[in-house]
């Protein structure tokens, strides 16, 4: 159990309880939200925290509800790393990474290049990727190896993912609700590994990708 989240069972049901410093989420399967009801109002009695209704944002992930799914997403931090990088008007493409781009280390004598901010838009992908954007964990991967010293052709593969950025801002991660109630909670896990796309020294890579209610939820 993570050490921010908290339980209660309810009869048949369950409540979760999130804390992050001074933001809290809070969820149940009670429908007439009893339990709810009673933490906000001890919550509410001794310190003052009410409850601020249905959730829309939460540490800078929006989220969209509706009878049928909940989505998630990063609208507003993916225009902050377009105008960060001056990418906020480009002419946006349809992929994030040419299907047969093979990215290799700069040699020793090599002069990295320093014409664009490459360390600071990979980092700022990279928190997008892994939290609403798996359709940018590949190439912002592959772009992660060479912050320290990216040449010319790493810096135009990360100018391509922020023109496709630029194209999908609103993009996000669904979850949709299963039309039946599940006796059980199931996922679906993938995995696959090689060592054909790392040509510089042929180290394995391995990807993990997991769903729950048809949405991803881990990647790796």
């Amino acid at each position: 159990m993570e050490p921010f989240l908290y339980y209660k069972l309810n009869g048949g049901g369950i409540m979760l309880v999130f804390v992050y410093v001074d933001d809290i989420l809070v969820t149940t399967d009670d429908e007439a939200k009893k339990c709810v009801c009673e933490l906000f109002g001890a919550l509410d009695k001794a310190y003052g925290i009410k409850d601020q209704g249905l959730l829309t944002s939460y540490l800078g992930v929006e989220v969209g509800q509706t009878v049928d799914r909940v989505t998630i997403r990063q609208s507003k931090y993916a225009r902050e790393i377009l105008e960060t990088s001056r990418y906020l008007n480009a002419h946006a493409v349809g992929n994030p990474m040419e299907t047969h781009a093979r990215l290799v280390p700069l040699g020793k004598d090599d002069e990295s290049d320093t014409s664009f901010s490459y360390r600071r838009a990979t980092v700022m992908l990279m928190y997008l990727a892994t939290r609403t954007r798996p359709d940018l964990a590949f190439a912002v991967g592959q772009l992660s190896r060479f912050v320290s010293k990216p040449s010319a052709t790493h810096v135009g593969v990360v100018k391509r993912v922020l023109r496709y950025l630029a194209g999908t801002v609103n993009f996000g991660t669904t979850y949709n609700r299963a039309k039946e109630m599940p006796t059980k909670v199931v996922l679906d896990g993938y995995c696959d590994s090689d060592w054909v796309n790392y040509p510089s020294s042929r180290k394995s890579t391995t990807g993990l990708v997991f769903t729950l209610a048809r949405g991803l939820f881990l990647e790796c």
